[in-house]
């Protein structure tokens, strides 16, 4: 478990970008690109490996629950910069991509606002027009670990000390027995 660079971090996340295109490309239909919510310069750990794939799971079983829709791929890379997880869908029912991508978008804010474990998740859900937000649901701000406030309003503010943020996260992952 290495400690990061604001330079790994950025080029990890330009790579994911371009992973997340290529992806697209390929198989179309809907990409759900999953990470975690992880503060500080440590990203990559057997428990947080663990906590995506469970994540993984979880969305997969929500995605079996819409109905209509089949897993055409899926993909987890294990990175220096955390986990990253990726699954391809697609409709089998007819209907739109868009509409499809926000009936996924619907179950990935389930998976987040399930369970405490669920706040770790960051589950993104892009189509070839660009990706569908929380906002775009009507849906509020994802909540701060620690308090009830919009968790990016406490991350720039650094509302809360990163000893605290990652003990909430041990706490978390201990319950959950990952």
């Amino acid at each position: 478990m290495s400690e990061l660079t604001l330079m790994d971090l950025l080029e990890s996340r330009e790579n994911r970008v371009k992973r997340q295109k290529q992806l697209l490309n390929i198989h179309g239909g809907v990409l759900v690109s999953f990470t975690l919510n992880i503060p500080g310069p440590v990203k990559d750990s057997p428990s947080y490996r663990a906590a995506l794939y469970e994540g993984m799971n979880r969305m997969k079983d929500k995605l079996y629950d819409l109905g209509g829709v089949t897993l055409n791929y899926e993909q987890v890379r294990l990175l220096k910069t955390g986990p990253e997880g990726y699954l391809c869908v697609e409709s089998t029912v007819g209907g739109s991509v868009k509409q499809l991508a926000w009936n996924v978008k619907r179950a990935a804010v389930s998976v987040e606002e399930e369970s405490r474990l669920g706040r770790l998740f960051d589950i993104d859900v892009l189509w070839e027009e660009g990706s569908v937000s929380r906002s775009n649901l009507g849906e509020g701000p994802r909540k701060c670990l620690l308090c009830d406030q919009d968790a990016k309003i406490c991350a720039r503010s650094r509302a809360h000390k990163m000893e605290e943020l990652l003990a909430e996260i041990d706490r978390i992952l201990d319950e959950e027995g990952l």
